[in-house]
C-alpha cells in the first residue's frame, strides 16, 4: 500500500544510525536520526545498496561500513514533540482560580 497523494514523510524520523569506533561495535561514537535513506547516503557517502545491506546486517557484502548500524524505526519517531492539552481540565482550573480570586477580594474589603 503506497502513501496517499499529497503527503510526505517530512514530519517523522524513519531511520536510526549508530556510528561505532570499529566493527566490533563496542564503543558508540554518535547516533543520529534520519528521515530518508537518501539523507543517510548523502551524510555518509553511501549508495542505496550499501544502506540496504548495512541495514540488514549483511556485513560480508559491504565491509567499508561495518562500523555503522542502521535501524528502521517502526513506528516512526516524530520530529516535533506533540503536546496534548486537555482544554476541559484547563477550563475547570481557570474557573476554580477565578472563584478563589473573587473570595480573596471579598475578604479584603
Amino acid at each position: 500500500m503506497g502513501r496517499k497523494s499529497g503527503t510526505s514523510n517530512k514530519s517523522n524520523y524513519h531511520y536510526l544510525v549508530e556510528e561505532y569506533e570499529d566493527f566490533h561495535k563496542d564503543k558508540l561514537l554518535r547516533k543520529g536520526y534520519f528521515k530518508t535513506q537518501q539523507d543517510i547516503g548523502e551524510f555518509y557517502g553511501m549508495n542505496r545498496a550499501a544502506i540496504y545491506h548495512t541495514m540488514h546486517n549483511n556485513t560480508r557484502r559491504i565491509k567499508k561500513y561495518n562500523f555503522l548500524n542502521i535501524e528502521k524505526l517502526n513506528p516512526p519517531l516524530p520530529i516535533h514533540e506533540q503536546v496534548v492539552i486537555d482544554y476541559k481540565k484547563k477550563h475547570e482550573q481557570e474557573i476554580i482560580e477565578s472563584e478563589e480570586s473573587e473570595e480573596s477580594e471579598s475578604w479584603s474589603e
